[in-house]
């Protein structure tokens, strides 16, 4: 597969160029935006947008991660809400693929052959893993009880698969307990308390699933408690959310010029906007480098590996927030607006503030080791 990738690699680029074509182009010919992403999901599958990290040997693509992000970052030139939901069900299949024994990848091909979608169910003070979660195993005589209340899910009542984060009630909650398990989203004890349309999902209540006395076996627990710690690339999340952030900034720009152009108005005669558009470059270029560093700088590899990846998601919020703000003050509400009336920039930008690691957690972070 290694001498393979390259081509592979390309083959997926092109395609997400063509498919940030269409959605930003066509989407709008969508009645039903509660179910858009059902109605995208078998292009993604025919091009194998749903297994971009898995391995070969079970009929994945085996991206490394900088193609993987680089992929995900032209995807969002096309609407960042979509391409964060293909985000999170790669991730959430990359959690099982890595973590799950042969059986379990052997169940997840067939599952991911059937076009299964996943996501990732994470208690609201667990978002980046670090939180005691809400989510709980307990023990009835001989089998296993899942209870979560406020549990959030990017993609709750589309997914038909849920990766939980749940700390066994017979142990202290900690990293090393956690459990990761896996649960059906078709099953009763499987309540949505808020269903995400994709239109509406990241300005929507984080509050959005729960899952109420689910009977678990042993067949659905992911690995031993505690696996999550050795997964390889642990921060692929926030990783993937800053390419994203970057991809809504290029597009974001690109929608801005046209219309200034539309308008009849040179861009180069107003030096308010050429500087602006400066900052804005070297605020995305910034980004980027930042994100090439925190890749580089893996976990474990050095001690401020996680300071690279706290700069390159401030630098990207900061870039797509920026970019939102100063279209409006430029050209009004106008300037986020697509012809594609589901893609609204300013509520994709919002996707910054509730996912992990959060802009404010960064900065403070950031500040205190300064003062340090």
């Amino acid at each position: 597969m290694v001498g393979q990738q390259p081509m592979v690699w390309k083959d997926l680029l092109d395609t997400a160029k063509d498919l940030a074509e269409v959605i930003r182009n066509h989407m709008d010919q969508e009645a039903d935006k509660e179910r858009v992403l059902l109605k995208v999901w078998p292009q993604l599958i025919q091009a194998g947008f749903h297994r971009m990290l898995v391995d070969s040997r079970f009929g994945g693509l085996g991206l490394d991660l900088r193609s993987y992000l680089q992929v995900i970052r032209q995807l969002a030139y096309g609407d960042g809400a979509l391409t964060l939901a293909v985000h999170v069900h790669n991730v959430a299949v990359y959690m099982v693929y890595e973590l799950g024994k042969k059986t379990f990848r052997s169940r997840l091909k067939t599952w991911l052959d059937d076009a299964s979608l996943f996501a990732l169910a994470r208690s609201e003070d667990g978002r980046d893993y670090r939180y005691d979660f809400s989510t709980r195993i307990s023990q009835n005589h001989a089998s296993m009880i899942l209870n979560g209340q406020k549990d959030f899910c990017t993609l709750a009542g589309l997914a038909d698969y849920y990766v939980v984060f749940a700390q066994p009630e017979w142990s202290q909650p900690s990293m090393d307990s956690l459990q990761l398990c896996l649960v059906n989203g078709k099953h009763p004890a499987v309540e949505v308390i808020k269903s995400n349309g994709l239109d509406a999902m990241v300005a929507s209540s984080t509050y959005s699933v729960r899952f109420k006395s689910y009977p678990l076996s042993p067949a659905e627990l992911v690995g031993q408690p505690g696996a999550i710690t050795g997964l390889t690339h642990p921060d692929i999340l926030p990783l993937g959310i800053c390419a994203i952030n970057i991809g809504m900034a290029d597009l974001g720009i690109e929608l801005f010029i046209e219309k200034e152009r539309q308008r009849c108005v040179k861009p180069n005669e107003d030096m308010e906007i050429v500087r602006w558009l400066g900052q804005i470059d070297v605020l995305s270029h910034s980004a980027q480098l930042l994100l090439d560093k925190s890749i580089d700088s893996r976990p474990m590899s050095e001690g401020n590996s996680g300071v690279w990846l706290r700069r390159a998601k401030a630098a990207s919020d900061t870039l797509i927030q920026d970019v939102t703000e100063g279209a409006i003050r430029h050209l009004g509400m106008d300037g986020i607006k697509s012809p594609n009336p589901f893609m609204y920039l300013r509520n994709n930008s919002y996707a910054t503030r509730i996912l992990p690691p959060n802009t404010r957690k960064c900065l403070l972070t950031l500040g205190s080791e300064l003062i340090q």
